[in-house]
């Protein structure tokens, strides 16, 4: 048995049958976790937008880019972004997630979504 823990989701027992098992268990973890983390992010996206890519969104661009969000939430893991991940649960019977590569997916996602002429810089 493998565990994973999340400050979001708490602590999730895998069960370590084979790695295929293993795998398809944890994507569903971490569609949760990315899940949560997405439900905060649309609340606060100007916020955040401000923050982190000193862009103001006009009403338009923020309902694309909640749009875009929601979609990622409802859309399957790839685990390439989650390869330490996986790589410390093969190798370990405990695993803590970190916000780290859910915010690398999710600001990869806004960062493409945000035109450059869009973005002020100062």
């Amino acid at each position: 048995m493998k565990t994973v823990k999340s400050a979001l989701l708490g602590s999730k027992n895998l069960i370590d049958t084979n790695q295929e098992v293993l795998l398809v268990q944890l994507r569903e973890i971490i569609k949760e976790h990315r899940a949560l983390i997405i439900n905060r992010l649309v609340g606060e996206l100007t916020v955040y937008l401000d923050f982190k890519f000193q862009y103001k969104p006009d009403k338009d661009s923020s309902l694309r880019i909640k749009e875009e969000l929601i979609a990622l939430k409802n859309s399957s893991v790839g685990l390439q972004h989650y390869e330490n991940v996986v790589s410390q649960l093969m190798k370990r019977p405990m695993v803590h997630l970190t916000n780290e590569p859910f915010y690398q997916e999710i600001d990869q996602l806004l960062a493409s979504s945000i035109q450059p002429k869009q973005m002020k810089f100062v």
